[in-house]
């Protein structure tokens, strides 16, 4: 199924991204001290451009026009950005120290050297992900 497919890809391209994002973020806190915030745009931002080009190109091999879809993608991308960074204060806000199933996975994220808050940032990360592939799907990248 056509669907199935361009959901790997996006998982794919999406894999790439967070990794590249979560590098971005935590340099900027771990390494540069900067806010959560200001690292947090920092590393959407960057992840912006590669994925947009390998979505357009590769996940849903659209031929819409270029100018429209990018567009469209960064307006699917301001939402779900603004989405997941309302999503991440809140449970900073409301759960910074035990957020949602951070309980059962502790064993291993402590080992890995994750702490809640940037447990948050993955939550988050997650969430955003699954929003935007809905919306571009059937709204940016649509032929």
């Amino acid at each position: 199924m056509e669907i199935i497919r361009q959901a790997i890809k996006y998982g794919v391209v999406g894999v790439g991204n967070t990794l590249l994002t979560l590098l971005i973020i935590w340099i900027m806190t771990k390494w540069m001290g900067c806010s959560e915030a200001l690292s947090n745009f920092v590393g959407y931002a960057v992840g912006f451009v590669n994925s947009y080009l390998w979505n357009r190109q590769w996940t849903f091999r659209s031929k819409s026009d270029w100018k429209k879809s990018a567009l469209r993608f960064f307006g699917v991308y301001v939402v779900c950005y603004v989405l997941q960074l309302l999503l991440l204060l809140v449970m900073n806000r409301v759960c910074p120290e035990n957020p949602p199933l951070y309980g059962f996975f502790r064993p291993v994220l402590q080992s890995l050297h994750v702490d809640a808050l940037f447990y948050i940032q993955i939550l988050a990360m997650i969430f955003y992900t699954v929003i935007a592939f809905i919306i571009n799907k059937f709204y940016t990248f649509k032929s």
